[in-house]
């Protein structure tokens, strides 16, 4: 311990036996926290490690509670939910740990208006993951010197680097596993990704006020392929931007998935720490690539324009050397060597499960869409896939399926497969009703909305005539004329399911959240793509 003399200006440290100016013993202290900074910068990858598996974990354990337990109590208060109410009328009342979950729910999936706003739960898991890593840069010292905060933003990156891979990943592991949307998991692997790239950058630049870069370039290889390769993140990010990904989406995608392969070679030699990390990106890309190798099927398909610049894909599934099964909501890769040999375009089957032919609805806007639109005819498909998991809607009394445009395609062989597979409550089928918007009413002949055929409530809301329809009320008062039938217990399942444009998927979801505000049994779906 150093005690400070006053009257000669000096601090007398017991343990080294020695008297130090102000100006000394301010840099040893400075050292000394140094020191602790790059002790921890050590340590760190352990810490950081343990906090992204707890995650995942536990995204994984709340999927399988959600599948394994979910269906069984709605059956179970289904089943003993009578027909017709009790004398009293009052149905028995919740318990304050359901009320509770259900209002944190409805706070979760909420969504406010603005064009990149997310649900709640969604922003909160993006806020604490760029909250986590901001921490993970600063403390313990991490901005006690600039070489020090160059060290740790270049470690942060790369141990994102997993993370950033497995979220890219189009095998469908995450869904298996989490249960999350496609959509879902995209959001989190654009943050990941600036993460990622940002901090590569600040990594450089920082290192360059250490030393130039043209100093270290000379001094050691190990600064040549780091610079490579956060060059080719910072075209990626640069790529990335909605207005060029929009434009230039093709170009787009052979940029983000070269140059984000490209690096992994430079950042193995660029230091002895990256090599764990960029073996395990490497990993997953090849297990990625080989699990489509694995599950490609080349079929015929033959495409018909519809109404609204959309073209209708229908392909022979008994055309392939082994037969394509699918489940709803699950969507599959495509790739047409005439018109575009090496891209792969997702899109949601949609046809019901065991049809003769995996249909697709593909909404004509530029590049590769555009280009089958002006073909129509027969093509030569490989596919891929299909992945995601089906959402169930076993036990639930009513489903409101909401569609707009092309979203259809999820939404109209729900419907069907919902009637057709469902078991009944107390001989009572499940109750569907199924609102499709669309701008023009030609779009009515994409699908047959025959009610009687199909058991299915089908409506249909011209925008062109009607005006735009309030969603929101639409679902909410559908769905508690439901629950109110049963005397208002709110323990009856209802869920509503949407695909279409982010406007018509927020309404449906606030309509949701409104509902598990007031406490009620409400399930919610939503089945979309974004770049």
């Amino acid at each position: 311990m150093a005690v400070y003399d006053s009257s000669s200006n000096s601090y007398y440290d017991e343990f080294s036996n020695m008297t130090y100016s102000p100006a000394e013993w301010k840099a040893i202290q400075q050292e000394e926290f140094d020191e602790r900074g790059r002790e921890w910068s050590r340590k760190f990858y352990l810490s950081y490690n343990i906090i992204v598996v707890a995650f995942f974990l536990t995204a994984v354990f709340a999927h399988f509670y959600n599948i394994q337990f979910k269906k069984t109590v709605r059956r179970q208060v289904g089943e003993k939910t009578p027909l017709i109410p009790t004398s009293t009328g009052a149905p028995k009342p919740l318990s304050a740990a359901v009320r509770y979950w259900r209002k944190a729910t409805s706070v979760l999936i909420y969504q406010p208006a603005g064009r990149y706003a997310e649900s709640v739960g969604t922003m909160t898991i993006i806020a604490l993951y760029l909250g986590l890593n901001i921490l993970y840069v600063f403390v313990h010292g991490g901005a006690s010197s600039t070489q020090i905060f160059a060290n740790r933003t270049g470690l942060i990156s790369i141990v994102n680097m997993p993370i950033l891979f497995l979220l890219g990943s189009k095998t469908g592991l995450l869904v298996d596993w989490t249960g999350w949307s496609h959509e879902g998991y995209i959001i989190l692997h654009k943050h990941v990704g600036r993460v990622v790239t940002i901090l590569a950058i600040i990594h450089v630049f920082a290192y360059c006020a250490v030393i130039p870069i043209s100093q270290r370039v000379l001094l050691n290889n190990e600064a040549i392929v780091g610079l490579i390769a956060t060059t080719c993140f910072g075209i990626i990010l640069a790529s990335s931007l909605a207005p060029l990904r929009a434009r230039l989406y093709e170009i787009f995608l052979y940029l983000h998935v070269w140059f984000l392969v490209l690096p992994l070679p430079f950042l193995f030699f660029h230091w002895v720490r990256t090599k764990p990390y960029v073996i395990t990106c490497a990993a997953i890309f090849a297990w990625d690539r080989f699990t489509r190798f694995r599950n490609v099927h080349h079929v015929v398909g033959t495409s018909t324009n519809l109404s609204g610049d959309t073209v209708k894909l229908c392909m022979n599934v008994k055309s392939s050397f082994s037969e394509i099964h699918w489940t709803t909501g699950q969507y599959v890769y495509i790739a047409i060597a005439n018109l575009a040999r090496w891209q792969y375009h997702p899109f949601t089957i949609a046809s019901p499960p065991g049809a003769d032919t995996l249909d697709l609805i593909i909404r004509a806007r530029k590049g590769f869409s555009r280009a089958l639109f002006n073909s129509e005819g027969e093509h030569l498909v490989a596919v891929h896939g299909p992945y995601g998991a089906k959402h169930n809607f076993d036990g639930c009394r009513k489903v409101v399926l909401i569609a707009g445009g092309a979203g259809v395609s999820y939404t109209y062989p729900e419907a069907i497969e919902i009637v057709r597979t469902h078991r009944a409550i107390d001989e009572i089928p499940p109750e569907i009703d199924f609102l499709w918007v669309v701008p023009d009413m030609s779009f009515a002949t994409w699908a047959d909305l025959d009610s009687e055929k199909y058991g299915v409530n089908f409506k249909l809301w011209c925008t062109k005539e009607k005006g735009r329809p309030d969603i929101r009320s639409y679902v909410r008062e559908s769905l508690k004329e439901c629950i109110e039938q049963y005397g208002g217990d709110k323990r009856i399942a209802v869920a509503a399911a949407v695909c279409g444009p982010g406007a018509v998927v927020r309404e449906t979801r606030n309509a949701c959240s409104d509902l598990l505000w007031e406490e009620y049994n409400v399930d919610f779906h939503a089945e979309s793509f974004g770049w």
